[in-house]
């Protein structure tokens, strides 16, 4: 059966209530916590009786991490409806158009895709499903979060200029495919999925089949270089800029000064922090063509 975890805010759009009320009629039942300790408790109380489970997460990223940090190690298939403002993990995997999306949940294709780990100094673990990353970028999400206004690309870009003022890099030590550097950062980005902030391809080459993370690392920029350089984010051809440094790990370390992490729009807490690469670790409903 299906589990629906539905974004509160999806419910403004007369297209999504109707869309949610049809799965309703069709046996589908929705699941009201909006914890992560809370929604685990119903999804295993759940799973008892109706077992086996398809999680549907009808939202942006935000409900993607949610419901991935609750089910983590579940007996449940993944799913989801682009139903947010960002929608970058259901666009890595083709369902960013809603009908495209209802047509993979209705299908039997899925495919064994890996998640990020973060473990935090103080042994906190969270989970992801998309980018997680520190630096300028996460100080963006701050402001995005707090703007009331526009939605998706647009809110972000707006906060992007409300950050430039305040631009300053961070002091940071990594650690990653045995070796370490240490320097000015302006933003560190890993990827398990190619986007963040609404089809931003910041790290184009990700992978989330291949066991491993792509990671942007900017060293220390001025203001008018990251302004020149950030529209090339849209297609991916940032990551030619001599300050980018672009690599493949299945976990990093990042240590150094406390910095803000945000993973999948959503801020986890501080650093430092391991990101770790988890293989093959979700079950995900993709389209026959991914």
């Amino acid at each position: 059966m299906f589990a629906l975890l539905i974004k509160p805010a999806a419910m403004h759009s007369k297209k999504h209530r109707r869309v949610i009320a049809g799965l309703k009629a069709s046996g589908a039942q929705q699941l009201m916590s909006h914890e992560i300790s809370d929604l685990r408790s119903e999804l295993v109380a759940l799973i008892a009786k109706h077992e086996p489970i398809t999680l549907v997460a009808c939202g942006g990223d935000g409900t993607v991490n949610l419901a991935l940090n609750a089910a983590i190690d579940l007996p449940v298939t993944f799913a989801v409806l682009p139903m947010g403002t960002g929608n970058d993990f259901a666009r890595h995997i083709g369902v960013q158009k809603l009908e495209k999306a209802l047509e993979t949940l209705n299908s039997n294709e899925v495919l064994n895709v890996d998640i990020g780990r973060i473990e935090l100094a103080d042994g906190t673990v969270h989970y992801y499903g998309a980018v997680a990353s520190c630096g300028f970028d996460a100080q963006v999400n701050e402001r995005a979060n707090k703007l009331k206004g526009p939605n998706g690309t647009a809110k972000y870009l707006w906060s992007v200029f409300g950050e430039l003022k305040d631009l300053h890099p961070l002091t940071l030590d990594i650690n990653y495919n045995n070796r370490s550097e240490s320097g000015q950062y302006s933003l560190i980005a890993i990827g398990n999925t190619s986007s963040y902030g609404g089809g931003m391809c910041i790290t184009p080459a990700a992978d989330m089949a291949d066991g491993l993370f792509t990671c942007s690392i900017v060293k220390s920029v001025k203001r008018r270089t990251l302004v020149r350089v950030l529209p090339k984010v849209f297609s991916g051809n940032h990551i030619f800029h001599p300050a980018v440094a672009v690599d493949e790990t299945s976990a990093i370390s990042i240590s150094g000064q406390e910095y803000p992490i945000y993973a999948d729009g959503e801020r986890i807490g501080t650093g430092p922090a391991v990101f770790t690469c988890l293989p093959a670790r979700l079950q995900l409903k993709v389209p026959i063509n991914i």
